[in-house]
């Protein structure tokens, strides 16, 4: 049964406006259709960083083993998202405000900083990347120039919040961006000489990345995409609303997109994206798509690291996103300069380190040791619940065990072992709640 708070008037002030119910649990009158979710969740993966993940597919690995990295690596965000998206939904609360649950107010300070910085260099790159397809592209001047200017777009679309900004540029980002790639296969096709090109194309940089070592970093690189799933699922209006628009971003674009990238990829054999779009004359229209598409990716990413970095500084929504902002043009601008796709594959093969953490725990707390109900209000949350926070340290000290010392490239990057390590330091409480009836096991858990 779903935690009765659900549905209920907020247990404290709405905060409406810029902060877009940043404090409170969202009231039934501003739930979303379906349709505009499923949308803006696809925003995060119809989009320029998922493209160049297949794209790079395209250069390492050939046709069939592309597909299947891309459709196992869907399946395992697709299920991190799913239970983060639940949690959303029947509580109502963003990804910041379950951090709280799980890890206490002052606790809660610690995951929530951790995924703001993720999503700040993520905002930065995915500027660059844009940008990177740009006419003059390569001259400094236009790079800062183009960096700013997409930068003040973005920080004033996410400050209008999901229904006044956030939808409607869903409803025109991801169509256009989906039209540019097929055009963009199609012409490829024609150039390479057909789809038997492509299936039996020898990959440009073949044997020089492991097949562990792309699933982990593709893996690690949606993770941050999954964790904030409450963020936009807290708007939805049934269990449906989870799964439907959960297949829409990670199936129909994830994996659709890493495919169509990976298509590119093997045909064009090219490192460089925007000279990539040069061979098949499409350097304008991916321009133009682009630009929108990134405009959806883009207020998405910085519409849920502002909540996360004002949960963990402690400052308004309103402050956080000019902030995460400022700072997202600066990493644009700085990538640019060592070259945006290397130093992009380089910072997500840091992620699975501490990431995949979080969600783990959080996933463990509510439904195991909250048997699926954070029944007390959003103002009586503990300070600190250090079985959580110590978890969260003891499982990041033993992921860089596995990646740095033992060489692991896929493990570590899964949310089971922090889940397990923080249910081991739970268990007097897990065992009390499932011995006591629902409506009061949530006292028993502290």
């Amino acid at each position: 049964m779903a935690s009765t708070s659900s549905t209920s008037a907020p247990s404290i002030e709405t905060a409406t406006g810029s902060e877009d119910y940043a404090e409170a649990r969202v009231p039934a009158s501003q739930f979303q259709s379906t349709w505009d979710i499923s949308l803006v969740r696809m925003g995060l993966t119809v989009s320029a960083s998922d493209l160049v993940f297949g794209y790079t597919l395209g250069l390492y690995f050939g046709f069939v083993q592309g597909m299947l990295i891309s459709l196992l690596i869907s399946i395992i965000v697709a299920a991190v998202s799913i239970g983060m998206g639940m949690i959303g939904l029947r509580e109502r609360i963003t990804f910041a405000l379950t951090t709280r649950f799980a890890f206490g107010r002052q606790g809660s300070r610690l995951p929530s900083l951790i995924l703001a910085v993720v999503i700040a260099v993520f905002y930065g790159y995915i500027i660059g990347i844009t940008v990177s397809v740009f006419p003059g592209a390569n001259v400094t001047g236009l790079q800062v120039f183009y960096c700013i200017i997409l930068g003040v777009i973005f920080t004033v679309i996410s400050a209008l919040g999901f229904s006044r900004g956030m939808k409607w540029m869903g409803r025109i980002g991801v169509p256009l961006m989906i039209v540019l790639v097929v055009i963009a296969d199609i012409l490829t096709l024609i150039h390479v000489g057909g789809f038997a090109a492509i299936f039996n194309a020898e990959p440009k940089l073949a044997g020089q990345m492991t097949f562990a070592a792309i699933l982990g970093a593709g893996v690690a690189k949606w993770m941050a995409g999954a964790t904030i799933s409450a963020d936009i699922m807290r708007f939805g209006r049934n269990k449906r609303a989870v799964y439907t628009s959960t297949l829409a971003e990670f199936v129909l674009g994830n994996f659709g997109f890493n495919l169509l990238g990976l298509i590119l990829g093997l045909g064009l054999k090219s490192s460089d994206l925007g000279a990539a779009f040069g061979l098949i004359g499409l350097t304008g229209l991916a321009t133009v798509a682009f630009f929108v598409q990134a405009v959806t990716v883009e207020t998405n990413e910085l519409y849920a690291g502002s909540f996360a970095a004002a949960n963990a500084i402690g400052v308004s929504r309103r402050v956080s996103n000019i902030a995460i902002g400022i700072i997202g043009i600066a990493i644009g601008i700085i990538g640019l300069s060592f070259g945006i796709i290397p130093s992009f594959l380089a910072f997500i093969g840091y992620l699975g380190y501490v990431l995949p953490v979080i969600p783990g725990i959080i996933l463990a707390d509510y439904f195991i040791v909250h048997r699926m109900s954070y029944a007390r209000s959003i103002g009586s949350i503990t300070a600190v619940n250090w079985r959580a926070v110590s978890a969260l340290v003891v499982t990041v000290a033993v992921n860089l065990v596995l990646g740095l010392v033992l060489g692991d490239a896929f493990w570590h990057v899964l949310p089971v072992l922090g889940g397990v390590i923080y249910l081991l330091f739970s268990i007097p409480q897990t065992t009390a709640a499932w011995r006591t009836k629902p409506s009061v096991a949530e006292a028993v858990v502290v």
